[in-house]
């Protein structure tokens, strides 16, 4: 049986929902991941279930719901911004399970301003560990995975905060979502070896290229400068079994870049597949 691919209508960012996801099911993508920002209008637990009806009746599975980089969570300055944060992951937790979705992608927080390397591994550690932790149990309880997706302003670009955070997480179904584009621009001489380093705790891939330099511009694989095939061995290393996304958030020719994107994965998925 092949992989799905999973795709984000955010990057089809000039048309309505209603148009982008048939087009997104002609295009070939398997299973949809939404962002809620992009389904305000969706105000009750009814409408966001047909919503999942109508992803469903494009042959499409609606399999997960993103919130980076919320106005309710950006730095953890203090005890009060945990419980705020809490609030904002546990209200965008129960959307998600209006939507029917396995997991819920948020981000870790920004770096604080400032901020050393005995603040770091101290108090904003141990405020993020409680944060992500107790968000994680009331994910727990709904049977959704809690991740997070680092990127290169957040705090898991340093790695080794990111390790020691899913590690005293310690939760099944809290992990990281490996961006190479985020990598790239935030370590672009460590992207690869960050993958080695983090092993086990990667559970989803956002797939993506990038010119190591624009934070947020996803570029269809082969289309930037990053090492792919390097990627795709170091996932391979480390045994990732969990869920691809082919992520082409901010690149201008969503429609061409799916069209090269996703044979390039069906071809690369295909690939490993065997060697298993």
């Amino acid at each position: 049986m092949s992989t799905p691919i999973i795709g984000n209508p955010v990057g089809f960012f000039h048309d309505p929902l209603e148009t982008t996801l048939p087009l997104m099911a002609e295009l070939g993508y398997d299973q949809i991941e939404i962002c809620h920002s992009q389904i305000p209008e969706y105000k009750t637990p009814k409408l966001r279930e047909q919503f999942h009806e109508f992803v469903r009746s494009l042959g499409m599975q609606l399999v997960g719901s993103n919130v980076p980089n919320s106005d309710y969570f950006q730095t953890l300055n203090d005890p009060e911004d945990v419980k705020v944060a809490l609030a904002g992951i546990q209200g965008d937790l129960d959307i998600a399970v209006d939507l029917g979705v396995q997991y819920l992608i948020t981000f870790e927080g920004r770096i604080p301003a400032g901020a050393g390397e005995q603040q770091l591994f101290g108090r904003i550690l141990d405020d993020t560990v409680e944060l992500l932790q107790r968000a994680s149990q009331y994910a727990k309880e709904r049977e959704i995975d809690l991740l997070i997706e680092v990127h290169p302003f957040t705090l898991g670009i340093n790695v080794e905060f990111a390790v020691q955070l899913c590690d005293r997480v310690n939760m099944e179904n809290f992990g990281i979502a490996y961006d190479p584009c985020h990598f790239g621009v935030g370590l672009p001489d460590g992207y690869i070896d960050a993958i080695g380093t983090l092993s086990h705790r990667i559970k989803h891939v956002h797939f993506s290229d990038s010119d190591k330099k624009s934070s947020e511009v996803h570029f269809p694989p082969g289309r930037g400068c990053l090492d792919m095939e390097g990627i795709v061995r170091a996932l391979q290393n480390i045994h990732f079994s969990g869920c691809w996304m082919l992520d082409l958030f901010l690149y201008p020719l969503p429609i061409w870049g799916s069209k090269e994107g996703i044979p390039y994965m069906r071809e690369m998925l295909a690939s490993l597949n065997e060697g298993d």
